[in-house]
């Protein structure tokens, strides 16, 4: 384990921060896979040394490998002449899109990775300012207890351009995840993503235990689907809503899900049946989830969320509740479900497979009437159109309720924010990390463009609340935070992911890793991560309501508007 972690230390060093032309030509999925192999068997710290300079030496001369008490340093000869030097500049991470799917690596472009060439003027500014490292130092960290790897971040003309390695080491290598050396590869490449381009690692688990955690789970009997599921370990420390870790196809878009057969949610501290999807059945909203053939509740829920990566620890238990019997919709056995009933009665309920028939769903509107006047309005299927069509009626409302628990759509913030504010409102406080040192040391924050919407003149000026929660997220919280600064309306529900920001993919044969590759702050400049946007009226399903179909978060909204003057 000692040599692996070395290693891995030494891999991502030398593929993402040692100045080298043409990266992109370089194998790196064959120097993880065989590369790690070399270095695995080494029987002491003098092999493992050697056998780390025999891998990297070769594609990076500069770099040493070395014990904590030898002389290190870097020619310096005509450096002080030299008109270029280069660095590398990862905005956010545009390396590893090679293996990804089109439409994943179109979505990523946001992100760069680029070998930078500045003359003498710049280099001395950026070294003033931090942004780089002298070209007459070297990046030092320890691998064991008496090993450091030591490498320049920064090199001359001179050294860049006499460095040929995309010439010897580009020969194409397809990551097989049938193959245990690629297995451990494929780990080692991603647990280098997250260390070097994760925004938020701080609050990840103990990232270096994390690597261990995970490469003692490997092992050369296993499936690619025991694989699968100890590789997730990587995204699920990361705490991060966005974060997973996928099977990639040839294009990147995917089919949508099979509807589920119901659909459960944590409430009261309990796994709830919250919808029932299939006809002919003896299962009811409200009924409480025992078991699941031999399986425990609990058990499930526990077992599903060590899958799921989040950013709030409030929402775990949600999140798995809703995920812990989707698999129910796509198995073919025979499943006995152990129930208590609203009367406190325990129950039995047999599902057989695929014979269940699927209920048809019944539309729901996009904006609808409720009690009292006041108007509902589903943000997930509104359209500019829709509010436009209805703006009279809306405009003479007691009140309107927007239900922001799902995904906004995509013209929420455009086409229909514009009737819900009398000045212009801008988003918050996003920006993009650049990275010139490993380890996420002196990363340079620069802002992004803002998003500003203008009001339309058709304003309604009517009260107005908005429903929020554990769903809310990314998209849906970029509109949940404009709503909740400029005081939009009252928000009510649960607290929202608090995770926001575009994400970003890295691929790795046919794997693909998603995470926030963004910063996102609050508009004073607090942690937003892991936060979210907070409810002014925090409002908890229940159980009674769920027996009784009742929506509590929308009930509770609807009497605030019937009472509000």
């Amino acid at each position: 384990m000692k040599n692996l972690f070395a290693f891995a230390r030494v891999y991502g060093f030398v593929k993402y921060f040692y100045p080298l032309q043409k990266k992109d030509k370089i194998s790196w999925n064959y120097i993880a896979a065989h590369g790690s192999q070399r270095v695995l068997n080494a029987a002491s710290e003098e092999a493992l040394a050697e056998a780390l300079r025999a891998v990297f030496s070769p594609i990076a001369p500069l770099l040493n490998i070395h014990s904590a008490y030898d002389g290190i340093g870097i020619s310096t000869a005509g450096q002080e002449s030299s008109n270029h030097y280069y660095y590398n500049l990862h905005q956010g991470l545009g390396q590893d899109k090679g293996d990804l799917p089109i439409l994943t690596r179109k979505i990523s472009e946001l992100y760069k990775s680029r070998i930078m060439d500045v003359d003498h003027k710049t280099y001395l500014d950026l070294l003033a300012k931090d942004r780089i490292l002298s070209v007459d130092s070297l990046y030092s960290v320890p691998l064991t207890d008496k090993l450091y790897c030591s490498l320049p971040l920064v090199l001359t003309e001179s050294n860049y351009k006499s460095n040929q390695a995309h010439r010897h080491f580009s020969q194409k290598y397809q990551l097989n995840l049938d193959r245990h050396e690629d297995r451990l590869a494929t780990v080692i490449i991603f647990w280098n993503v997250f260390q070097h381009f994760h925004p938020y690692l701080d609050n990840a688990a103990a990232w270096d235990s994390v690597f261990v955690q995970t490469v003692q789970q490997l092992s050369p009997s296993m499936t690619r689907a025991d694989f699968m599921r100890v590789a997730r370990n990587l995204t699920t420390s990361l705490n991060d809503g966005h974060a997973y870790l996928a099977s990639t196809n040839s294009t990147g878009i995917y089919s949508r899900p099979s509807p589920p057969i119901l659909q459960t949610a944590w409430v009261e501290n309990k796994l709830v049946v919250s919808k029932v999807n299939i006809e002919n059945t003896s299962l009811l909203p409200g009924d409480i989830v025992q078991k699941v053939g031999a399986q425990e509740a609990a058990g499930l829920l526990d077992y599903t969320k060590s899958f799921l990566s989040h950013a709030n620890s409030n929402n775990g238990n949600l999140l798995a509740a809703q995920s812990a019997l989707g698999w129910l919709s796509t198995t073919t056995d025979t499943i006995t479900m152990a129930l208590i009933d609203s009367s406190g009665n325990a129950k039995n309920v047999v599902l057989n497979g695929q014979g269940y028939q699927f209920k048809v769903p019944t539309p729901v509107a996009a904006i609808r009437t409720l009690e009292g006047g006041i108007y509902y309005i589903n943000t997930s299927a509104v359209s500019a159109k829709d509010i436009k069509e209805n703006l009279p009626a809306l405009q003479q409302a007691k009140g309107i309720v927007f239900d922001m628990r799902g995904r906004p759509s995509s013209s929420f913030l455009r086409g229909v924010l514009p009737y819900l504010i009398d000045k212009e409102v801008d988003t918050g406080n996003w920006s993009i990390p650049h990275y010139t040192f490993p380890d996420q040391k002196n990363v340079h924050f620069v802002p992004t463009s803002k998003w500003s919407i203008k009001p339309n003149g058709n304003y309604i000026s009517v009260k107005k609340a908005f429903l929020i929660g554990h769903n809310t997220q990314s998209y849906g919280e970029t509109c949940a935070e404009l709503v909740e600064h400029y005081k939009i309306g009252t928000m009510f529900g649960c607290v929202t992911a608090g995770t926001n920001g575009n994400i970003n993919f890295s691929g790795a044969g046919q794997l693909q890793a998603v995470w926030t590759g963004m910063r996102v702050q609050n508009r004073d400049g607090s942690p937003y991560h892991g936060v979210g946007v907070q409810p002014d009226i925090s409002v908890q399903p229940n159980l009674k309501d769920i027996q009784l179909g009742k929506d509590t978060q929308l009930e509770a909204a609807v009497k605030f508007l019937q009472e509000s003057r």
